[in-house]
């Protein structure tokens, strides 16, 4: 026979399990532990269905700024074999990441 943990069980969730086993359910514990059960999957969508029926927002991540001159100079240190000189451009500026990235569109690009 399988024991049923009750750790946590509420008065409704005895009276739950009371009812069960008038009703003539072998399992009354084990409905009952089941019930109480956490459903992660059904967090998660109530979850996302908020977050998509609420209201629109200003976005969340700002534009990103873009110094084309600072990428094609860093393209250009990169062309040449200079990593670092193009790592101090990218890293100059007020956006990096984003300047780093449209640096590629120029590299290779004579």
């Amino acid at each position: 026979m399988r024991t049923i943990s009750r750790d946590g069980w509420t008065a409704a969730d005895y009276e739950s399990e009371q009812i069960l086993h008038q009703l003539g359910h072998r399992d009354a514990a084990a409905r009952v532990t089941r019930a109480r059960r956490a459903r992660p999957l059904r967090r998660a969508w109530r979850t996302l269905r908020a977050r998509l029926h609420r209201p629109a927002t200003v976005a969340e991540t700002p534009e990103p700024v873009i110094d084309w001159t600072a990428a094609r100079a860093a393209a250009d240190a990169v062309n040449r074999g200079d990593t670092a000189e193009a790592d101090r451009i990218v890293q100059a500026t007020a956006d990096p990441r984003s300047t780093a990235f449209a640096a590629f569109r120029f590299v290779g690009v004579k």
